[in-house]
């Protein structure tokens, strides 16, 4: 969908009104009112797409911390650490922020660290998975390059022991994509990138409805690889998920 036509900038900016005013009916009600790291995500997103980057970067300031919380509570309760914590980063990083970055990249590794060795937690081989590859995101956002390359054997290893039922959810989401574009980044091979970036695209594409929302259209991880591919070099062919704001 390209998000330049008329109709879909003021489909855009109408929902992202009403995000705007619901974090400000919010505020007014309390001045401890707690907003929601998806509503200040959603936002941010829709600031980016209209191309209003200062803005952007604002609310994607407060995004970060926000959903740090749920990840840090909700998402160690429930199981569901690595989703929550790949939008912590991808907020981070978008505010453009470095010191935040950093931040909440050191507590979501340290957390992850924990979850692996709590005496109390015996993380199932999916779960385990997908804490490995929150490692590599962290080191994938604070550009350690090196660190990847040390944890990647550990996501080997517990992609290798994932049962039947592990690798069909493993192949059939999101963090295969993740995990392929990391290898192919690491290779440094243009067509391998390619591939693997084109895979990513068209996976992101089936997940979107035929009228995307905000949260949708903008995927915070697809844009920083997409950025990185082109750094080096790579010619990538015209990808259905936006990756420059504004258009």
């Amino acid at each position: 969908m390209a998000t330049t036509t008329d109709e879909a900038t003021k489909r855009i900016s109408d929902e992202l009104d009403v995000t705007l005013k619901l974090i400000d009916e919010t505020q007014r009600k309390s001045v401890r009112a707690v907003i929601p790291g998806g509503v200040w995500l959603r936002a941010a997103r829709g600031a980016w797409l209209l191309g209003e980057m200062d803005w952007a970067s604002d609310l994607y300031r407060r995004a970060a911390p926000a959903l740090l919380l749920d990840a840090q509570a909700d998402g160690r309760r429930q199981g569901i650490y690595a989703p929550l914590a790949m939008h912590v980063l991808g907020a981070a990083w978008m505010s453009n922020d470095r010191e935040l970055l950093e931040q909440v990249g050191l507590t979501i590794d340290e957390s992850v660290k924990t979850l692996v060795q709590s005496l109390d937690i015996t993380p199932e081989p999916l779960y385990g998975a997908t804490l490995a590859l929150t490692r590599i995101r962290v080191a994938w956002y604070l550009g350690r390059g090196d660190t990847i390359q040390k944890l990647m054997p550990d996501l080997d290893r517990a992609i290798r022991v994932l049962d039947r039922w592990g690798q069909w959810y493993w192949e059939g989401e999101r963090d295969i994509h993740t995990y392929t574009v990391f290898k192919a980044l690491l290779e440094r091979k243009p067509d391998v990138v390619k591939s693997a970036i084109v895979k990513y695209d068209e996976y992101l594409g089936e997940q979107r409805a035929t009228t995307p929302t905000i949260t949708e259209l903008v995927d915070e991880e697809f844009i920083s690889f997409v950025a990185t591919s082109q750094d080096i070099g790579v010619a990538l062919p015209k990808l259905a998920t936006t990756t420059v704001p504004g258009r």
